[in-house]
């Protein structure tokens, strides 16, 4: 029987939690947190690719590909009560600069990082976004020890009509002792909208990516409100609770 198996039907109560770990290296438990404890890592998301000026001089009129979205990972641990659980939170991953026309490169957005919890979930990373002239979203990370708890998404593709992708989807997890649901999927961060828009979303909530950048003409509004901005993704985070 699998891990998913033994987990579907169960009840995911939580007298006792750690709270949303964001920044750190470890956590001790307490010692009334009996021997079974259960972990879930969010990969960090990844930024959306950088979008491009000058768009009715050289041809630039696709929007840049949105960040994909940290992977998640759940796992039960055996432990003693009182020890000490260490992790790894990845960080999110850069947006990607912005190129005018053919006359700069630009550059794809930044993958995230990992995130890990030492005999416990590991989950991957998202993937950066494609710079303008390319429309593809970066994929999404992926549960590499653990299972996923929820589908894990990527970023979207930018359009033709001159707007930057979404970044994929970034988590909410619920710390309330009784909770049956721990984590879902929160908001997508927006791509630009060009060619007059603003600039993209950095990565909403834990693990989220980041919007791509938009298409935009140099000497108009665009330009000046950012249009062709990308958003960068957001870090990772570890939660971990006990008691159910």
């Amino acid at each position: 029987m699998s891990m998913l198996q033994l987990f579907i039907g169960k009840d995911y109560v939580i007298p006792g939690n750690s709270g949303i770990l964001t920044s750190g290296t470890s956590y001790t438990l307490p010692v009334t947190s009996g021997r079974t404890i259960k972990v879930i890592a969010i990969g960090g998301g990844a930024g959306g690719g950088g979008g491009s000026g000058r768009s009715s001089f050289s041809g630039f009129f696709d929007g840049a590909g949105g960040g994909g979205a940290g992977g998640n990972a759940y796992a039960a641990m055996t432990v003693t009560p009182g020890q000490t659980i260490n992790f790894g939170i990845g960080s999110g991953g850069s947006a990607g600069t912005s190129r005018d026309g053919i006359y700069t490169s630009g550059s794809n957005g930044g993958n995230g990082n990992g995130t890990f919890i030492t005999g416990g979930a590991s989950a991957t990373a998202g993937s950066g976004g494609l710079v303008s002239p390319n429309l593809t979203g970066g994929a999404a990370g992926s549960a590499s020890v653990g299972a996923s708890l929820v589908s894990n998404t990527a970023g979207s593709n930018g359009n033709s009509s001159q707007d930057g992708g979404n970044g994929g989807n970034g988590y909410s997890i619920n710390t309330s002792v009784g909770a049956t649901t721990i984590l879902s999927l929160g908001d997508a961060a927006a791509g630009a909208n060009g060619p007059f828009g603003g600039p993209a979303s950095t990565g909403v909530v834990y693990g989220g990516g980041g919007g791509g950048g938009g298409t935009c003409q140099s000497d108009v509004g665009g330009q000046q409100n950012g249009a062709q901005t990308a958003g960068a993704g957001t870090g990772g985070a570890v939660f971990i609770w006990w008691g159910y």
